[in-house]
């Protein structure tokens, strides 16, 4: 039987909510089937139980991520630039949705031990954007031809995993954090850049 792309959006939607207000362990099926406006038995025509549900929430949280960075590559713009501005809009972005820092911050593994090769998943895709700007500024000359973009691109979701880390627990105001983070890229990007 297949599920209703409208109810399919609202379970997500509302376990969305859930989970990043309770967390995992105080979200139940039943919680989400009552914030979705449906029967429990819906929700199970979706996903197979509570750990499937979070992982599609948290891939969907991802993807709108990763489409929301998107709309702002424009392969016009000097790589480097182009870098530095999806960091921040990267940074800005994840403080606002709680699912995407907790993956970022690795925060799921101990939740999820079973799920880490699927959580890892997940941050890849979250690293294609830098992947393809990192591509960009070589095909630019902005950044040296023997770059090793996968590596660098893990070095990047690092810096930015550091951002969030420090931002989690100093509570500094975003601009602050946002412009420490700036310094951290530019440092990095440094080293990059072609001679």
């Amino acid at each position: 039987m297949s599920l209703d792309p409208e109810k399919r959006q609202r379970i997500l939607e509302a376990a969305t909510e859930r989970f990043a207000r309770f967390g995992y362990r105080k979200t139940s099926i039943d919680d989400v089937a009552t914030a979705a406006g449906v029967g429990k038995g819906t929700v199970y025509l979706m996903a197979k139980n509570k750990e499937d549900l979070f992982y599609q929430v948290v891939h969907r949280e991802i993807r709108l991520w990763v489409a929301e960075m998107s709309q702002h590559m424009d392969p016009r713009l000097p790589a480097d630039q182009l870098l530095v501005l999806c960091h921040m809009l990267s940074l800005q972005y994840a403080q606002s949705r709680p699912l995407v820092q907790e993956l970022l911050l690795g925060n799921f593994e101990e939740t999820l031990p079973l799920w880490t090769e699927q959580l890892e998943d997940l941050r890849a895709i979250a690293r294609q954007r830098n992947i393809e700007i990192l591509e960009v500024g070589v095909r630019q000359g902005v950044f040296r031809s023997d770059l090793q973009v996968e590596v660098v691109s893990r070095i990047l979701q690092d810096i930015h995993v550091a951002a969030l880390l420090i931002a989690h627990r100093t509570k500094r105001p975003l601009e602050q954090q946002m412009l420490e983070a700036q310094v951290g890229v530019e440092l990095l990007l440094n080293g990059l850049k072609s001679r």
